[in-house]
């Protein structure tokens, strides 16, 4: 008793570096409208979103990845917007040049912003993208992932964007905690009406 006792505390220091809880999984509520649906973790708050603002607004800090890192807070947030543009391919030139549009973000010189062509879970083009940079307002670096999809129910595009905001200026949070394999997780519990 006494080994596993001290394994146990040996080990605990870097509990920080891991995923919090992948039993998040196990209990999921479901989020739909007349034209998709997904599924997130149940204990994941909703947010109030406003008439300017997403349709869907989810806040999940402290309970899908660690809570602080480098002693400064995690912050997670899941956002499903509509995007204007009248194919998938238009929605997702814009979600890029979105990127950098926004004068508050710092991007790493050596970085280039990934654009991956991809299917839904049912079997729907869609594309994976992912930015990085620093937020000057907020004082953190941000991983942002974006599952571009297209509703011909709706005749719009969607971009149901996980943000993960922490402090660590070589981007080490994200292969630590899998944030890519995290995303594209959520993602597969998405479902647009046709």
């Amino acid at each position: 008793m006494k080994k596993l006792t001290a394994l146990f505390f040996a080990l605990l220091p870097f509990a920080s570096f891991a995923q919090v809880d992948p039993l998040i999984w196990n209990k999921l509520k479901t989020i739909s409208s007349e034209n998709y649906e997904f599924k997130v973790p149940e204990n994941w708050r909703a947010m109030p979103t406003g008439q300017q603002g997403p349709e869907q607004l989810l806040e999940a800090s402290g309970l899908a990845l660690p809570k602080d890192y480098n002693s400064k807070p995690v912050i997670v947030t899941l956002f499903f917007v509509k995007q204007e543009g009248n194919s998938l391919d238009v929605c997702k030139d814009k979600a890029l040049s979105g990127y950098h549009s926004n004068p508050d973000r710092v991007f790493p010189a050596d970085f280039t912003d990934g654009a991956e062509k991809t299917k839904t879970a049912a079997g729907q083009d869609a594309w994976f993208l992912n930015t990085r940079f620093f937020r000057k307002s907020k004082g953190l670096n941000q991983s942002r992932y974006d599952f571009v999809v297209w509703s011909g129910k709706a005749k719009a595009g969607y971009l149901y964007t996980l943000s993960v905001q922490y402090d660590d200026p070589d981007y080490d949070f994200e292969k630590d905690n899998k944030l890519e394999e995290f995303a594209r997780k959520l993602y597969g519990y998405l479902k647009v009406k046709e």
